[in-house]
């Protein structure tokens, strides 16, 4: 089987990015040092190009440069990834769970003033510090305070 060697320019269009993000995922030890050309071109072995799709792919999934640079030093020392990148997947999803339910609560919270705002008449402007729809009366925020 005959080895084609690729440019960067192929590799960056294998994930779709430019030729500085190949050379930066290089420097970050994502990407093996190329041989290069009499006249300093980059030549990548083919496995560079399925290489920047599995980074792109990893990162669609959320998980960051860091995290794949440890994937891809265990697979290069002949350690299986698959139960460390299963963790990582668990705790990116724990995390977006925790991020939904914040949303969800800031979501109702939300709701709650603009249908107070909506159903209250409204204020003067001079009964709030700033704007009465945010702020709470005194005996509310003093009593939030204690909690």
């Amino acid at each position: 089987m005959v080895r084609r060697s690729v440019y960067i320019r192929d590799v960056a269009a294998a994930g779709g990015m430019t030729p500085q993000a190949v050379r930066y995922y290089e420097s970050l030890g994502l990407l093996e040092k190329p041989q290069r050309t009499r006249s300093g071109y980059r030549v990548y072995a083919p496995e560079a190009i399925q290489r920047v799709r599995f980074i792109k792919d990893a990162q669609q999934l959320g998980l960051n440069l860091d995290e794949i640079r440890v994937i891809i030093r265990m697979k290069c020392s002949m350690q299986p990834p698959c139960d460390c990148v299963r963790d990582m997947l668990r705790k990116k999803l724990a995390g977006i769970e925790k991020q939904i339910a914040q949303m969800d609560a800031t979501r109702k919270k939300l709701l709650k003033v603009l249908r107070s705002s909506d159903e209250a008449p409204p204020l003067p402007h001079e009964d709030s510090l700033i704007c009465p729809l945010i702020e709470k009366p005194a005996t509310e925020s003093s009593h939030r305070a204690s909690d």
